[in-house]
């Protein structure tokens, strides 16, 4: 069997049917391009051999897409190492199924080199500019959103998903269940979040419980208008009771960051759950508990996208206990 005709088997068989619909295109596309078309991906799955493997991923990093359109040799722009990262997962889980399935003696995928990542701080927010910013925005109709961004460190499909049957007001938590996302150009609610560890409890405090029994007073306000329409009791929706386009709601929030001069360019809105996982950290919050909270699949990717952050925070610690136990 060939590698394309295999992995395609594999992408249909195992993987697709546990992926949301956007990681499904994705995915499907990292394939299709960048194997199923390439030389690679003629050959057959038990004649490929590590140094096939480790030629075709340093081609890709180092030359990009090389594949054959009508017999012509064609050669695309190099690809990111994040990008390639992903090629190599997908061909380790690929050839672990086919040694599974007994067709494999082992998974010579996982004696390919690892990708190294290049390091890049994320941006964040100071403190400070993150008060400025929510007091800009104080008079913004989704500054109730960002307020629950910056302290509760929800992604961004999860607030305009987030439904008020999901609030709960008497124990203070939300129940993040559903989430919002583009798929086809479309606006859809999924019963579904990014990870399983995704589904989780998020407790509040009492200034956001205020603030979100304002913010409900002046929807049930604006429901008595014509045409008002909410089928899916959304916390955060447009004046007619219609879902928020979360292109519309980044672009809002971007609009806002490049009216203030004291602001980079470089933020954006999800450089508020950046901000807020670092300041949780830096609190002396545990890594388990930032990652649960933040709904993070495993803790060592919190380790790894702050780990800066991680090293200050216990640099502060070993500073404590010296003063405390001096």
């Amino acid at each position: 069997m060939l590698l394309k005709d295999y992995i395609t088997y594999w992408f249909r068989t195992y993987r697709m049917p546990h992926q949301a619909r956007n990681t499904q295109e994705a995915t499907w596309s990292t394939i299709k391009n960048h194997i199923i078309d390439s030389k690679i991906g003629e050959m057959e799955l038990t004649a490929i051999t590590v140094k096939d493997l480790q030629e075709f991923l340093t081609g890709e990093l180092l030359h990009g897409c090389q594949r054959r359109l009508r017999y012509v040799d064609w050669v695309g722009k190099p690809l990111s190492h994040h990008s390639v990262v992903k090629l190599r997962q997908l061909l380790i889980a690929t050839f672990k199924q086919a040694v599974k399935e007994g067709i494999l003696d082992r998974n010579i995928a996982e004696d390919t080199e690892p990708i190294p990542l290049p390091w890049r701080d994320a941006p964040v927010f100071t403190p400070e500019n993150q008060k400025k910013f929510l007091l800009a925005t104080k008079r913004s109709r989704f500054h109730t959103a960002f307020v629950m961004l910056f302290f509760l460190g929800m992604r961004r499909s999860e607030l305009l998903g987030l439904s008020w049957d999901a609030v709960d007001f008497r124990h203070n938590v939300l129940h993040i269940r559903q989430v919002l996302v583009i798929e086809d150009r479309q606006v859809v609610l999924r019963e579904r979040t990014k990870t399983r560890a995704s589904i989780r409890t998020l407790p509040f405090p009492m200034e956001i419980k205020c603030m979100l029994r304002e913010w409900r007073d002046r929807q049930k306000e604006e429901s008595k208008a014509p045409g008002y329409d909410n089928p899916n009791n959304l916390v955060f929706c447009t004046k007619d009771g219609s879902p928020i386009h979360p292109d519309y709601f980044s672009r809002s929030f971007k609009d806002y960051v490049k009216r203030m001069d004291f602001l980079s360019n470089d933020l954006h809105l999800h450089s508020v759950r950046h901000s807020w996982a670092t300041n949780m950290i830096q609190c002396g919050v545990a890594i388990t508990d930032v990652q649960t909270l933040g709904g993070w699949s495993r803790p060592d990717t919190l380790l790894n996208v702050y780990a800066h952050t991680v090293k200050e925070s216990q640099r502060k610690a070993m500073k404590k206990l010296f003063r405390e136990l001096q």
